[in-house]
């Protein structure tokens, strides 16, 4: 390529989109080609948490962000928007939302326009190429009517977005655990609606686990889609998160009753800790920006649904993966009925039957069990109480045979690293052409 400026216009949404997919592609694609210059869209999704924004925005390498009502004013009128001035040459790169978007924005711009998806495939006229995860996506694109020659079957990006930061040592240091005790990652979600009823459920767990498991120690995963006022919030009034869970309530508190979330000093600006003791006296980190550090630390991690399954996999790492249908109008879902979950009166109804229609025909939600078609992991559906998930993680820590082939069996499905330097190969290719 030469030193003239290439403009790279990226969409991409919800949580694990920006996680797992636009932050390895961005890398790869920098490292590749010197002279682009990144731009990303941020179409509406149902599965956003209404962070996806400003966390866009703190990623290295990108210039600006824009939002939905941007995107579709600059779709529909092509009018400027703020510091944009798109060049002649330059790609579309779509890493999330509907598809239409990419390639509504491929069009208005003149570029060639990419797709990474699981398989989906549409607007086939508007596309150059379509980047697949495994040949399973390439089989599924192939019988959805894509043509062979524009299908590349480049990896998996989730397994890109695997990057530590810490020495072991150190972090169990800063987050006061032992390291001579094995520890138990909690995982709650990155969406604000799901993340305040699941933490308090996993937060009663891992109390019952405690006493149950007297050598254990547990670690808190915020996601960077959480706030900091969310966490607090959710911790010092779950008792509407806990309702149908069957647990008493529990939240996090000092002496004087006030919110216990002591702030550690973080190591840079990448991530933070917090210090968290609940009311039945369990005391345990919260750690925001090194989700790839703690898993390296848990020997278990109990988590919903979510990117993350695939990531904790390719780190071998056994989980317990839970669907809570306790709340099922707080679960985001596809289509009409994750768009009128929020109409007065009929749309939570409308919602939560969706819901409950759309889990009983889901047969695996983690997504290594997806990618093996087996169950790899356990997966607890359904309405839950906390002591069905300390019973579940009971029976795994004390079958450690079994950790360890679940382990050896996670690390297989997912494959190796190396998607975002192939994708990137791909897309500078057709360009130099």
């Amino acid at each position: 390529m030469t030193d003239k400026k290439l403009d790279i216009i990226i969409t991409a949404n919800s949580p694990g989109e920006v996680a797992t997919w636009l932050t390895p592609a961005i890398k790869a694609l920098r490292e590749r080609l010197s002279s682009a210059e990144f731009t990303v869209f941020i179409p509406p999704c149902t599965f956003a948490s209404g962070r996806e924004e400003a966390v866009v925005a703190a990623l290295p390498g990108v210039e600006r962000t824009f939002n939905r009502r941007q995107l579709l004013s600059f779709i529909l009128t092509g009018k400027g928007l703020p510091d944009f001035e798109p060049g002649p040459s330059g790609v579309v790169l779509f890493l999330g939302g509907d598809l239409v978007y990419a390639a509504l924005l491929a069009r208005r711009l003149g570029y060639p326009a990419f797709a990474y998806t699981e398989g989906r495939v549409q607007w086939l006229n508007y596309f150059s190429g379509f980047l697949l995860p495994h040949d399973q996506a390439r089989t599924k694109a192939l019988k959805a009517g894509a043509p062979g020659d524009k299908l590349y079957v480049v990896g998996d990006l989730m397994l890109d977005a695997i990057e530590m930061h810490w020495a072991k040592a150190d972090l169990y240091d800063t987050l006061r655990l032992d390291a001579n005790r094995p520890v138990i990652a909690l995982f709650p979600g990155s969406r604000p609606q799901e993340f305040k009823h699941v933490l308090p459920m996993l937060l009663r767990s891992a109390e019952i686990i405690a006493r149950d498991l007297r050598a254990v120690q547990f670690v808190l995963g915020v996601s960077p889609f959480i706030t900091e006022m969310l966490l607090k919030e959710t911790l010092a009034h779950p008792s509407s998160a806990l309702e149908g869970t069957g647990g008493e309530l529990m939240g996090a508190r000092t002496g004087d009753d006030s919110v216990a979330v002591s702030r550690a000093a973080g190591k840079s600006s990448l991530g933070h800790v917090w210090h968290l003791k609940t009311w039945a006296g369990l005391e345990l980190p919260a750690v925001q920006g090194w989700q790839y550090d703690v898993m390296g630390l848990a020997s278990l991690a109990i988590t919903i649904p979510g990117s993350n399954t695939a990531e904790m996999a390719a780190l071998g790492l056994p989980m317990l993966v839970v669907t809570p249908l306790n709340k099922p109008e707080s679960i985001p879902l596809e289509g009409i009925p994750g768009l009128v979950g929020g109409v007065p009166l009929v749309g939570t109804l409308i919602k939560r039957r969706a819901v409950l229609a759309a889990a009983k025909r889901v047969q695996y939600t983690a997504l290594p069990n997806r990618r093996a078609q087996s169950q790899i992991v356990p997966e607890l559906k359904g309405e839950l109480h906390p002591e069905d998930v300390a019973i579940a993680v009971g029976n795994l820590m004390r079958n450690p045979e079994k950790m360890r082939t679940m382990s050896k069996q996670l690390k297989q499905v997912m494959g190796k690293p190396g998607a975002a330097r192939i994708m990137a190969e791909t897309i500078a290719a057709t360009l130099e052409q």
